[in-house]
């Protein structure tokens, strides 16, 4: 009966840990714009509120700040599948800016000035080209943006290892039990 017990005990685990690496894996692959390839792309916490405006009908509705953005990066020669409501990621005194693309103008040559603006912020920014352009952002998590923000408070990361550490603890602890019960009862029949 015991060794039913412990199968059972081992099958709910199985499951419980095949479920949360499937959702896990999903959830990486819908934040990274339905694709397993992260070699081209970046998170980023957001750490203002300028695209924390109202919610728009585009596929990137609004960013809170301490939200977690996945970056797709785009090739220079790619810069014509950039629309008006996809959000840009680019560069402006060495800091990433994310913003919406409002506007863009075909200067010829594969070059283009974008208008950009935070959903939050009251008028455009100043014209971005082609040059400065990052990438496009393709996925938004305010939950992972949270984690990524309590993660780095000291407290809580002593916090989690200390937890981690227990389960771990517990899981060896049970796994030694089963398997010490099951060398206890195994079959040794004369």
């Amino acid at each position: 009966m015991g060794q039913e017990k412990d199968k059972a005990r081992i099958k709910v685990l199985t499951i419980i840990v095949v479920t949360l690496a499937g959702a896990g894996l999903y959830s990486l692959y819908d934040f990274n714009g339905d694709s397993f390839d992260f070699r081209d792309s970046e998170m980023r916490l957001v750490i203002t509120g300028s695209m924390d405006g109202e919610k728009t009908d585009y596929e990137i509705a609004t960013i809170p700040i301490d939200s977690l953005i996945m970056v797709k990066h785009i090739d220079k020669k790619d810069m014509d599948t950039i629309q008006v409501g996809d959000v840009l990621a680019y560069e402006r005194g060495n800091r990433m800016i994310v913003h919406r693309v409002v506007e863009i103008i075909d200067l010829g040559n594969d070059k283009y000035e974008f208008i950009t603006k935070g959903d939050a912020n009251p008028s455009n920014d100043p014209s971005v080209y082609s040059e400065t352009v990052i990438g496009k952002v393709v996925g938004v998590s305010s939950y992972g943006g949270m984690f990524v923000s309590l993660a780095k408070e000291q407290a809580v990361r002593g916090i989690v290892i200390i937890a981690l550490a227990v389960v771990i603890i517990y899981s060896v602890r049970e796994i030694i039990h089963i398997y010490a019960e099951g060398g206890d009862k195994g079959g040794n029949t004369g």
